[in-house]
């Protein structure tokens, strides 16, 4: 017994000492997650129909505005629609594509609270005449059939090629002293003008969406519909 005490003892004594704990490096508080867009993408739209285009835009309170930017097989010039908040996703709604549209090009932007943005993959869905023939394609769900409001990115009034059902178009990224005064000489020309007879012009003049002042002469032969919602 004693000799197992002894041995015991010289054994540690022979082991080596404990390093010391290192300390403690303090934590850096996490910054804001980064803004992501979740997006399932549609490979079919029905011609005539109005598209309608959903995401996931987070982190929830972080984002200012979600946007779907499109142009058809016919021009490559973008246009865009706002998306809204509708039961936890940012929806947006086409205008209606023409049997010759397609493909169509779209994604979807989100615009977070601090300007940062993110983006989904470009999209090219295929346009056909009927559900039906979309086939096995993921198609996209029915937007309302009421006219739709869509941003020129290039700034000028044109309506997207390829496309029906524009209630206006807004040049995006006019000043807002710009886009009044714009508006004043298209009031007098189309004052001066007569009117046009069966057809709508829209002119849409606001600080619209992030930093955009807007100004838009339209002129269209479907006028828009009353709000569903």
């Amino acid at each position: 017994m004693r000799r197992l005490v002894a041995t015991s003892l010289a054994i540690l004594l022979a082991a080596a000492p404990l390093a010391p704990a290192a300390p403690q490096q303090p934590t850096t508080p996490a910054g804001p997650a980064p803004l992501a867009v979740a997006h399932s993408p549609v490979a079919c739209v029905v011609a005539g129909t109005n598209p309608q285009i959903d995401a996931g835009l987070s982190p929830e309170g972080e984002v200012q505005a979600g946007r779907v930017y499109f142009h058809s097989a016919l021009g490559d010039a973008f246009y865009y629609v706002e998306m809204m908040l509708e039961g936890g996703r940012y929806v947006g709604v086409l205008p209606k594509p023409r049997p010759d549209a397609g493909p169509i090009t779209y994604y979807v932007e989100g615009v977070g609270r601090d300007f940062t943005q993110a983006q989904s993959p470009e999209a090219h869905p295929v346009v056909v005449e009927k559900a039906e023939d979309c086939k096995d394609k993921p198609v996209a769900a029915l937007g309302p059939a009421d006219p739709v409001r869509v941003f020129s990115v290039a700034g000028g009034t044109a309506l997207p090629a390829g496309f029906t059902g524009v209630s206006s178009v807004v040049a995006a990224g006019v000043g807002a002293g710009a886009g009044a005064a714009a508006a004043g000489t298209a009031a007098a020309a189309a004052g001066a003008a007569g009117g046009i007879s069966g057809t709508t012009i829209a002119i849409v003049g606001a600080a619209i969406a992030v930093g955009v002042g807007t100004i838009a002469i339209v002129k269209t032969d479907n006028p828009p519909a009353s709000p569903t919602r």
